[in-house]
This record gives C-alpha cells, sequence and structure tokens, in this order.
C-alpha cells in the first residue's frame, strides 16, 4: 500500500499550551483556500493513503478554511486516495465538522491525541480537555463512520504506571488503532525545564521498550518526538569561565544525555580532537588544518570526529549547535583544582559515552600535557581500550611551546601517518 504524508503550515494551534509540546506554539500566516488548493496540488501524487498533519487540529476552522476541508474530498476521490488521516483536538470534532467531509469512497480517519487517560494529569500537563470530551468526539466519530487513531504518551510528566494502563485501555477501547509515543520534552516546551532541572528524564529505547512490553495490539513510537535538543533564543547566552559551575552546567549535562543515550553514531572509527578557541570550531585554524589532512587520507569519511571540551563529548555534527558554538572555556582562569575536577568529569562522560558507542578503531590527536588527553586515557584504561596516539613524542617536544601547535606541519604528518585503518 503506497502512504504519504503531508505537513500543513497554516495558522497555529488554539490551545497552543501543552507543557510537553513545542510543535503548537509555532504560528504560521493562515493560507488561504487558493492557496491551500495550490499547496495540496503541488505534493500529492497517486497514493491510497494520505496523512495530513499540522500541529494542530485540521478541523478547526482558524487553522483550515472548512471550503477546503469540503473540496479536498471530492479531490481525493477523483485521485482515487482510499485513505484520509488527519489530526484534531476533540473539540472540533463535531457533527458539523464530520458533515463537511463525509465521503462513500475515502475512508477518514481523525487522529486525537489523548496522552493519557486520567483527567488530574491531563490538567497538570495543560492539556485543555478531559477524557469526557475525548470519549464524546470518539462517539460521534464512531456514529459518522470516521475512524479514531488515538497517541498515548509514555513517561509523560505526572504520570504513573496505572495512569498509563488506564490510558491503553481506554484509547483500545474506543479506537481503530492506538499509537504509544515516547515522551521526549521539545525544547519550547515548559517541560524541558523539568529535564534541564533533573526533575524528569525521557527515556531512552531499552527503557521505553521495558516500560511497554505487556501493552499488545498497539503501535509503538520510540522516535517520533525525539530530536536533538533545542534551546529557544532568549535561553541561548554564552558560557564563560572555567568554574565548576561553567564545567557542570546544565546546558551541558542534557546534550551529554542526549549523546550517550539517544545518538546513533554510523561511523567505524573515532578520532578525539581538541577544541579551538574559535566556535563553531570548523571556523578555526586548527580544526581546518585538521581536515585538510583528513582529505588526504583514504576512506577518512569512515572516521568519527569527535571533540573533547569543557562541555564534554562533542560529536562533530553537533559543533554548530548551542550551546557548543557558543562558550568559552578560559584556561588562563584555572586552578589545579578545577584541573583536576575537568579530568574527573570529562573521563565520565568519555567513560559513558563509549560504553554505549562502539567502534573498530580508537585514534587521539590531543596535546599529551593536556586535560582532556588524560581524560580520554583514564576513560579507556578503565574500559580496556586500545586508543593510538597520532602525535609522536617526539614531534610534540619539537612544537609543544608553538603557537597553535597542532595546526602545524609535523603534528599533522604524524597524524596521517597514523591513521590506518
Amino acid at each position: 500500500m503506497t502512504e504519504k504524508t503531508l505537513y500543513l503550515n497554516s495558522g497555529k494551534c488554539s490551545h497552543a499550551k501543552c507543557v510537553f509540546c513545542g510543535w503548537g506554539t509555532y504560528e504560521y500566516p493562515k493560507l488561504s483556500f487558493n492557496e491551500l488548493k495550490e499547496w495540496f496540488d503541488t505534493r500529492v501524487d497517486e497514493v491510497e493513503t494520505l496523512k495530513i498533519f499540522n500541529s494542530g487540529s485540521f478541523l478547526d476552522n482558524n487553522q483550515v478554511d472548512p471550503k477546503f476541508r469540503k473540496w479536498l474530498i471530492k479531490r481525493c476521490e477523483e485521485l482515487e486516495i482510499k485513505n484520509l488521516v488527519i489530526e484534531s483536538r476533540p473539540e472540533f470534532v463535531t457533527q458539523e465538522s464530520l458533515n463537511e467531509m463525509k465521503s462513500n469512497k475515502v475512508h477518514i480517519t481523525v487522529a486525537i491525541g489523548l496522552e493519557v487517560a486520567d483527567n488530574e494529569v491531563l490538567k497538570n500537563v495543560n492539556k485543555g480537555f478531559t477524557v469526557e470530551d475525548y470519549l464524546n468526539a470518539a462517539k460521534i466519530l464512531k456514529k459518522n463512520n470516521f475512524g479514531l487513531r488515538s497517541y498515548v504518551l509514555v513517561n509523560i510528566p505526572f504520570e504513573t504506571d496505572e495512569s498509563l494502563e488506564k490510558s491503553i485501555k481506554i484509547a483500545k477501547e474506543n479506537s481503530d488503532s492506538v499509537v504509544i509515543i515516547n515522551w521526549f520534552p521539545h525544547g519550547y516546551s515548559p517541560a524541558f525545564n523539568l529535564w534541564l532541572e533533573g526533575k524528569h528524564k525521557p527515556l531512552d529505547k531499552t527503557e521505553f521498550e521495558e516500560k511497554t512490553k505487556t501493552f499488545t495490539n498497539v503501535e509503538k513510537d520510540f522516535d517520533n518526538f525525539v530530536f536533538k535538543p533545542l534551546w529557544p533564543k532568549n535561553k541561548q547566552r554564552w558560557i564563560n569561565g572555567a568554574t565548576e559551575k561553567e564545567l557542570k552546567h546544565p546546558y551541558y549535562e542534557i546534550w551529554q544525555d542526549f549523546i550517550v543515550r539517544f545518538y546513533k553514531n554510523k561511523r567505524k572509527n573515532v578520532l578525539f580532537v581538541p577544541c579551538a578557541f574559535r566556535k563553531p570550531y570548523t571556523r578555526s585554524k586548527l580544526h581546518k588544518a585538521i581536515r585538510r589532512a583528513l582529505f588526504k587520507i583514504p576512506n577518512s569519511r569512515e572516521l568519527h570526529l569527535i571533540v573533547i571540551s569543557s562541555p564534554g563529548v562533542i560529536p562533530y555534527e553537533f559543533a554548530d549547535k548551542y550551546p557548543f558554538n557558543k562558550y568559552d572555556w578560559k584556561e588562563w582562569e584555572e586552578t589545579p583544582e578545577i584541573k583536576q575536577m575537568y579530568i574527573e568529569v570529562n573521563q565520565k562522560r568519555i567513560e559513558n559515552y563509549l560504553q554505549t558507542h562502539k567502534y573498530e578503531k580508537y585514534f587521539c590527536y590531543l596535546r599529551p600535557d593536556s586535560e582532556s588527553y588524560k581524560a580520554l586515557h583514564n576513560a579507556c584504561d578503565m574500559l580496556g581500550i586500545k586508543i593510538i596516539d597520532c602525535i609522536s613524542d617526539e614531534t610534540f617536544e619539537k612544537i609543544k611551546d608553538e603557537k597553535n601547535a597542532l595546526s602545524l606541519d609535523e603534528p599533522l604528518e604524524d597524524l596521517k601517518k597514523n591513521l590506518v585503518f
């Protein structure tokens, strides 16, 4: 069966107050009837099942022109689309709104984010409707031969094992299909602060599977909500200094948690490299020199670059993301105590990362006299990992007092010579 999903950016969710959701906070210009028709016809080809999601409610007149909904059904009939899935909050599921979309040729399913079938939890997460509202919508949909697809969130804030079981039971009793989705805090949602404050953590894949293993005849979606940590502009600020406060900054801890438990790497070998004063690192003299050297090495695309710095383990693909692009660890402010703390904190971060991310070969291009080098080697020793130093002792003795020493030709030649896959 061919299937296609369209994402419609028109208007804004009428509620937009759910503590766990960031999608509904976006407000787009409401598209006119003609703009909606053009949007549809330039994106749809021959499919059996079409899904339209619009971060809110397709049945809300303030988001989608009702004339378009009537036109859409006729157009789907012309295109011989057999199934149409739309999303809506329950208050917009009315007899009037369903009358606009009735069809003898297209089966229409309305997806509703029930999230949790517990009025107290719904109130705490500011969902804006009750279980009774959901049940009323389900009744109207069934009466009109529309389908209902219900979403239930796992590990939603304020949820209990009892409320989760109750939610699955009620959703299954009233729906044609149920999807269990792993909760993950959106950067633009109030719930993101719970993660920042260490009050509520999202489940990783193993935890999600364990939590949902007893639920049958439902779909399970671990990845739907999961995405890179995102900080709203008003929360982004430079992180300056070399103290315990900066080293253990909660923004760094969120990223380290994400990188260890959710991030997936696909490269075979790893090269650990230093940070640079200029941000993002890719614009620095050092990192440009490293990349030029790597370009001359066969199969260098199989090499995963990871920066070790005060924020911890930083896969290169995240180097331009906040806060990795807006911090200064001022080495001249370091005390002996802070240097030792840096080693201990980053050793643990590296251990956590390497316990869940495996490579065939491990390479190091760090100054041997740096705290990052010591943290990396300590971690590898603890885990029994053989790591290959790409700078010889002889070369380092020659260049260690030079400015931006690792960007010089001699250590870079060592790097190219030692990177053997």
